[in-house]
């Protein structure tokens, strides 16, 4: 049996390398633009899309695709082509990237 462990933003300074600082607040739920801090405090989540697409929290539609996505290929590298990525570019108007 498994101890449960108890998150509190003090675990961070103890067990994460100090490359920066987060906020106090431990983020527990997300719902689009939203975010909720273990005291139940409700923020907007300005802080998405730090080397990542900020696409909101539990949507519907986004969690259905991960859902979907997730039971086949979850992540590929970039040295490996994919049906997605090949059926995007398709689509991509690639006179954008003609200098």
């Amino acid at each position: 049996m498994t101890e449960e462990m108890q998150v509190q933003r003090g675990l961070f300074d103890e067990v994460m390398v100090p490359c920066y600082s987060p906020m106090e607040m431990v983020p527990v739920k997300g719902e689009g633009a939203r975010v909720w801090d273990q005291q139940g405090n409700e923020y907007i989540d300005f802080a998405g899309g730090i080397a990542v697409s900020c696409l909101g929290h539990c949507h519907p539609a986004m969690v259905k695709a991960l859902t979907e996505q997730g039971q086949k290929i979850w992540h590929l590298s970039n040295v490996m082509t994919n049906e997605p990525a090949l059926r995007l570019a398709k689509k991509t108007d690639r006179s954008v990237f003609r200098r």
